[in-house]
């Protein structure tokens, strides 16, 4: 009922008055903010935390920044099964236009300042290129994929360019890439006695599949660290359960390398807690390592005996990891929302606690893009003191936050701390 009565307040705060285009300022009154997450689904409860972060940042500043008031818009992008495209195989062609649509919806709204999302690097990669054509600030509170920000070996080919063509970045992330994390990995396999590695990833090749470059970078620092990586297998398919025998011939090629490690690359899709089982069974001695895109409920919960074997490296920290004013909102949310706060809700706060800001040091320039975006980037340079800590944002789009955690797999896939990697 708070939550409604939070929505209620900042729908007060409104979405008429004469508004702006992309670089045309005229007399605005309003600017808008739109969200864009999978509220639905297996990871709906983390994604609508992230909403209700959003929310409460915009609460506390009354929905008023200025002369402006600032709405919010929540769309969600998880895939709508009665959305079709027959060039496109399901669900991917539901899920893109989805994506899509939530884009669209926000670049043809005069008054939109930013887009807070999307999670997932897939989704982030067909609403970017949008965003970006039309000057739209996004913030992502996930998406690690590299080449949204750097050139890297890992990157695909074309990126980052493909998705800031006119080479001005109007992307920033909250998390650290997977570059990052794939060094953090490496550190904690080596502290673990790791010397054989064997790899495997979604096909990197197809563009939906960003998740499956963090092995490319892991192979790369593997062997600066001394690792020897013994079995690099791209193109896995775990879309679906349909072939499940293609999992064990898959495990046993892996196993015949007699790896100490095993990591996997790719997204928390139908069949990875499968191939994950499978690998468990082929080489029941060796450490399964899952990056931050596998730690979802849904595969943690399905890994069965492989549980035991499964090391998590993920960018969210534990709730008392958190700096005083994380816990100063986790105490506002138990107020309000009545109920125990998840991590995400930070991510959401200080997404949007970051657009109130810039929108503040735009001032009368704000309902600009070109000035809102400029004005983010330079606070970016000088720092945000946020509820996920004290950090800056590249002009690339980076955070300097690079704090990952090691987890290992308790009963019913609860992630237990075992590590704290920096």
């Amino acid at each position: 009922m708070l939550a409604v009565a939070i929505g209620a307040a900042l729908a007060g705060c409104g979405s008429s008055g004469t508004v702006q285009g992309g670089n045309d300022t005229y007399s605005a009154t309003t600017l808008t903010v739109y969200s864009d997450l999978p509220l639905l689904g297996p990871d709906g409860a983390q994604m609508a935390s992230i909403v209700d972060g959003e929310m409460l940042a915009l609460y506390n500043r009354g929905g008023h920044v200025g002369k402006f008031h600032v709405s919010l818009e929540s769309l969600n992008d998880y895939p709508d099964a009665s959305v079709s495209d027959p060039l496109l195989p399901d669900p991917l062609r539901s899920a893109r236009n989805q994506i899509g649509e939530s884009a669209y919806t926000a670049s043809s709204d005069l008054s939109t300042a930013a887009y807070i999302g999307d999670y997932d690097s897939a989704a982030t990669a067909i609403s970017l290129p949008l965003n970006n054509q039309n000057d739209i600030l996004q913030i992502s509170p996930g998406s690690p994929y590299v080449g949204f920000t750097d050139a890297n070996a890992a990157d695909l080919a074309g990126d980052p360019r493909a998705f800031d063509p006119y080479g001005t970045p109007t992307f920033a992330r909250l998390v650290p890439s997977d570059a990052v994390e794939a060094r953090a990995a490496v550190s904690w396999m080596r502290s673990l006695g790791v010397r054989r590695l064997a790899l495997l990833s979604d096909d990197s090749n197809a563009p939906e599949n960003f998740n499956g470059v963090i092995a490319k970078e892991v192979a790369s620092d593997a062997a600066a660290a001394g690792i020897t990586v013994v079995g690099d297998q791209p193109g896995i398919d775990t879309s679906s359960l349909s072939s499940p025998g293609d999992y064990a011939r898959v495990a046993s090629a892996v196993a015949a390398e007699h790896p100490d490690a095993i990591l996997l690359g790719g997204s928390a899709d139908a069949g990875a807690a499968a191939l994950w089982q499978a690998l468990h069974a082929a080489a029941p001695g060796a450490k399964l390592f899952a990056p931050s895109t596998l730690a979802t409920p849904a595969f943690l919960r399905a890994l069965g005996a492989a549980a035991s074997a499964t090391y998590v490296t993920s960018p969210i920290l534990e709730p008392s990891q958190y700096p005083a004013a994380a816990q100063a909102v986790f105490a506002q949310y138990r107020r309000v929302f009545t109920a125990a706060p998840s991590v995400y809700v930070l991510y959401g706060y200080d997404a949007m606690n970051d657009i109130l800001a810039a929108i503040a040091k735009a001032g009368r320039n704000a309902p600009n893009r070109p000035h809102l975006r400029s004005a983010f980037f330079a606070l970016g340079h000088s720092g945000f003191k946020g509820t996920l800590g004290d950090y800056t944002i590249d002009a690339a789009g980076d955070t300097s936050l690079q704090r990952i955690d090691g987890y290992r797999v308790g009963a019913g896939g609860a992630l237990v701390l075992a590590r704290e990697i920096s």
